[in-house]
């Protein structure tokens, strides 16, 4: 924000991304084709260019900004730095207390979004943050929400941040948004072909959501998965690695999914079921 309607005047103040703003009807200056007068909350008034605001009404705030987030998250061109404040922001907005319900937990939900898309990013370009001091404060704001993996050196969000999100907020519009980021977050396993590990991965990511969420937007995606995950390791019942004496552990894990799948939709447990059948046939001999 600029003392006047011109580049070269002194700056009063760098605005944040989503900082809310009002157009100044007191100013004595009139707005210019690149330029309007602005006043901040606390009473500054100075002068902005037009191209880096929207005026919304207060009732389409939350979704504008979201969306203005995301797809500045998503955008190439924008730097790392950026994204790491866009984050920052709508984390800061999701604390404030202002909004509840299905609102809290889609900005929530969509924070926590931006967050993996931010710090996946860090991985991709292999960011180190003792390094990077502002990457450093960055993670060290957000460690709650993140893993980090020292065989590979990388960071990831925790997918406990989404499940926790849920429990706290099971039933509201956006719920079965936050499950699919749950899913998505789960880490990726090295589980070769260790059965127990195996089954784990499935129950506690794809399999949950479709307890979760039975009629849900994405049972349809995880359900192919599931059925084809099962199907490559059941293809073949002599060479399911069942070995005797069969460990506590796997047998736990195809009871668990036995009852997750119990209770999630007919025509899904129709497709899945078959195959948990003949794993716990082959392995509790």
């Amino acid at each position: 924000m600029h003392l006047f309607a011109d580049e070269k005047s002194d700056v009063l103040r760098k605005l944040k991304f989503g900082e809310p703003v009002r157009f100044d009807k007191d100013s004595l200056e009139s707005p210019k084709e690149d330029w309007i007068p602005i006043k901040l909350i606390d009473g500054l008034s100075g002068f902005i260019k037009r191209s880096v605001v929207r005026s919304v009404p207060p009732k389409q705030y939350l979704s504008t900004l979201l969306f203005e987030a995301e797809r500045m998250i998503l955008a190439k061109h924008v730097d790392f730095l950026t994204k790491q404040e866009i984050t920052d922001t709508i984390f800061s907005i999701s604390s404030t207390g202002k909004y509840t319900g299905d609102e809290f937990i889609f900005i929530r939900a969509k924070a926590g979004f931006f967050l993996k898309k931010t710090v996946d990013l860090m991985n991709e370009k292999g960011v180190k943050p003792d390094n990077d001091p502002n990457t450093l404060e960055f993670l060290k704001r957000h460690q709650t929400k993140l893993l980090y993996d020292y065989t590979s050196g990388k960071y990831y969000v925790d997918s406990n941040y989404f499940w926790k999100l849920l429990e706290s907020y099971p039933k509201t519009k956006h719920s079965d948004y936050a499950g699919y980021l749950a899913t998505e977050s789960m880490p990726s396993l090295d589980c070769g072909v260790e059965l127990r590990c195996r089954l784990e991965e499935l129950r506690k990511g794809k399999l949950r959501y479709l307890y979760l969420f039975p009629t849900g937007n994405y049972v349809t995606l995880y359900t192919k998965d599931l059925v084809k995950e099962l199907s490559v390791m059941t293809k073949d019942p002599d060479s399911i690695p069942c070995f005797q004496p069969v460990s506590d552990g796997i047998k736990s894990e195809i009871n668990q999914m036995i009852r997750y799948t119990s209770e999630i939709g007919p025509r899904e447990k129709k497709q899945i079921l078959p195959h948990l059948q003949i794993l716990k046939k082959e392995c509790f001999r």
